[in-house]
């Protein structure tokens, strides 16, 4: 069933050095008790001028126990962003343990990963529209159990079209525990109308808890970033052609948490953060095709959490959202000069950010989806 939301606009000041800009903070109605969060955003160019792109959350709803999305569109004939519809995706759920959410370029296919906290099973969903979807009665969506157990913690997804088979191939990492004493990095892949084929890139690993967008795609090869207890920060590259053939390099010893990275043009980015509870540090680093090696920098300090997510821009330029002084933050990296953006929302806002950036119509502008203190999902876009 289609609910349609209305924004509600917020007065929001941006800070960056001496200069204030306004920027707007608007919320997704009926959000109240949003728990964790995702979204993508995906434009295409259908040639003669003609274009359309999406917007996509995905969120746990505490209140009906359910996960749901909320999306919003545009196209050439229709450029302004349409209102919020919110779907319900799955309603069958006590409590989940992360979601992400990836959005299909080549039609607007939706795909939701997410962690089902009583079974411990990883589900992926994936919106096939009209009534024949089994995630519920007349559902618009398909839902599928990818690990029926020891699922821990939260799960990425990616998605890409594959021309040959003339649908997606969708790529999930997740960490399971099959024991008390070992966590495993695990990655799930389906081609098409196969079936899963699941893969382990780690075992007998450490403590780790991935961002919502912690993998990325460099054409058809995965990549993941995230953190390990006691190890530090690290990428794992899929090298093939055999599902579990993985290498993986270690970015920063002394990072962090909530890795998310992004590739676009060769370029490989991640943004995460690292430090105590009491000095919390955002950090970047960068892959060099030239020396193999990944440069580590620190943008901003004094953060109010422990997340991070990072997008590139169409120009190349790196975006990161985060939280400090209660409030969603931007970092913009511009020929490698960071400047820092902070805005100021009503009832302390800017938990569990996510950042994307809306690339059509020029110029790029960023969009942060984050939550209040009363788990309303807002979104403050430049």
């Amino acid at each position: 069933m289609f609910r349609v939301s209305q924004w509600t606009l917020a007065a929001a000041i941006l800070l960056v050095g001496s200069e204030a800009m306004a920027w707007s903070t608007a919320t997704i109605s009926g959000t109240s008790g949003a728990g964790v969060t995702a979204q993508d955003y995906t434009w295409k160019d259908w040639g003669g001028g003609t274009w359309d792109k999406r917007h996509s959350v995905a969120y746990w709803d505490s209140a009906s126990n359910a996960v749901k999305v909320a999306r919003r569109d545009a196209s050439s004939g229709f450029p302004a962003w349409s209102s919020w519809v919110t779907e319900t995706v799955d309603s069958s759920l006590s409590d989940i343990d992360g979601i992400s959410v990836a959005i299909g370029k080549e039609d607007d296919a939706e795909f939701v990963a997410y962690v089902d906290d009583t079974t411990h099973s990883l589900k992926v969903a994936r919106r096939v529209g009209g009534t024949a979807g089994n995630c519920g009665f007349l559902s618009q969506w398909s839902c599928e159990t990818v690990v029926a157990a020891d699922v821990v913690n939260s799960p990425s997804i990616a998605v890409r079209f594959d021309s040959a088979l003339d649908n997606y191939v969708v790529h999930v990492v997740y960490t399971f525990e099959p024991n008390s004493k070992e966590t495993r990095l695990g990655y799930a892949r389906k081609a098409g109308g196969a079936p899963w084929s699941t893969a382990v890139i780690k075992a007998n690993a450490g403590f780790i808890r991935l961002a919502s967008d912690a993998i990325a795609l460099d054409g058809s090869a995965p990549f993941v970033a995230y953190d390990e207890a006691l190890v530090g920060v690290q990428v794992s590259q899929f090298l093939g052609p055999a599902l579990g053939n993985w290498v993986t390099t270690l970015v920063d010893a002394n990072g962090g948490a909530s890795a998310s990275m992004d590739i676009k043009s060769n370029r490989r980015e991640i943004a995460y953060t690292s430090g105590t509870a009491s000095s919390i540090e955002l950090k970047h680093a960068w892959w060099s095709a030239m020396t193999g090696a990944w440069t580590v920098s620190t943008v901003d300090t004094a953060l109010g959490a422990w997340d991070a997510s990072l997008v590139i821009d169409d120009a190349l330029n790196a975006h990161i959202g985060y939280r400090k002084s209660n409030a969603p933050w931007r970092a913009k990296q511009v020929s490698g000069v960071w400047s820092t953006t902070g805005t100021v929302t009503p009832f302390a806002a800017g938990l569990r950010p996510t950042i994307q950036v809306d690339t059509q119509l020029s110029p790029d502008k960023t969009i942060l989806v984050h939550s209040n203190s009363f788990g309303v999902i807002q979104i403050t876009s430049e």
